[in-house]
């Protein structure tokens, strides 16, 4: 009997997981939809950097549309990013020193960063994700924001100010 109940405790904490990854990868996908780059291109890639717990709902919409373009997403090594042709960054488990740097090796681009750890958002990612009871919820560091080149939806800013309120 303790055995059908510890069963069906690990699915129902397996599902919520599952459900969180997907909630996750709803909002990240929705903040790439409402952003405007000041070239628009028909691919928009994101690049994975760091040790990840929600981006694998991400990895596999690579290929669909978002905002009227087509969606490339790929894991990328922190050595291989300045190669890389990224429009925006999910960043996993990073050390704030590799955030830095990371931001320094970027400086003048048009880059959307989006964080799974909401410190980060203090040293300069643009979206940091954090739980909100259910579902996710993110902080924005609007000084990062407006120093992007990037036009993001009021929308956006709007459902960020929301989801903040308790």
């Amino acid at each position: 009997m303790a055995c059908l109940a510890w069963s069906a405790t690990a699915a129902r904490s397996e599902t919520a997981a599952q459900e969180h990854v997907q909630a996750v990868t709803r909002t990240v996908i929705g903040i790439l939809g409402y952003t405007r780059w000041p070239a628009e291109n028909a691919v928009l890639h994101l690049c994975v950097v760091g040790t990840t717990e929600y981006a694998g709902g991400l990895m596999q919409s690579s290929g669909q549309a978002v905002g009227g373009q087509r969606l490339e997403v790929r894991r990328v090594d922190l050595e291989q990013l300045k190669a890389s042709d990224c429009d925006g960054i999910y960043a996993g488990e990073m050390s704030e020193p590799q955030w830095r740097s990371l931001l320094k090796q970027e400086a003048g681009r048009s880059l959307l960063t989006v964080s799974e750890r909401s410190a980060l958002c203090r040293i300069g990612a643009m979206f940091c994700l954090r739980r909100l009871g259910e579902g996710p919820g993110f902080e924005v560091n609007l000084d990062s924001v407006a120093r992007s080149g990037l036009r993001i939806s009021p929308k956006v800013l709007q459902l960020a100010r929301s989801k903040a309120a308790p």
